[in-house]
């Protein structure tokens, strides 16, 4: 059933930066921890709904990373979701780039 009242999410698009580093690995690159971190703080907030990076071969850390990620997260509205992804310490640094889009989710559980 289609709920035409059902949740709107925001979703980060993560892409390599100015300063990502060429031939590295996305857990290898400088500010990988700060993201990490930063990441961990959303999560432990209640404002993520799910993150990750996008993967060439499933395994996990044991996969094969792309270069890149996404988190999909609760704000209030576009200004604030905006915020909070530019606020991540490896966008302001310019290992990474990121563009946010609004998503309303209308086939849900």
């Amino acid at each position: 059933m289609i709920d035409e009242n059902g949740p709107h999410y925001f979703v980060s698009f993560q892409t390599p930066g100015p300063k990502w580093v060429k031939g590295v690995k996305y857990n290898g690159q400088p500010d990988f921890l700060d993201h990490v971190g930063y990441m961990t703080k959303l999560q432990e907030s209640g404002r993520t709904v799910l993150s990750g990076p996008f993967m060439e071969k499933a395994g996990g850390l044991n996969g094969v990373l792309e270069d890149g990620g996404m988190t999909i997260f609760k704000a209030a509205d576009l200004d604030e979701a905006t915020k909070i992804s530019a606020d991540d310490p490896s966008v302001k640094s310019g290992m990474l780039n990121v563009v946010v889009k609004m998503i309303w989710v209308p086939f849900h559980s």
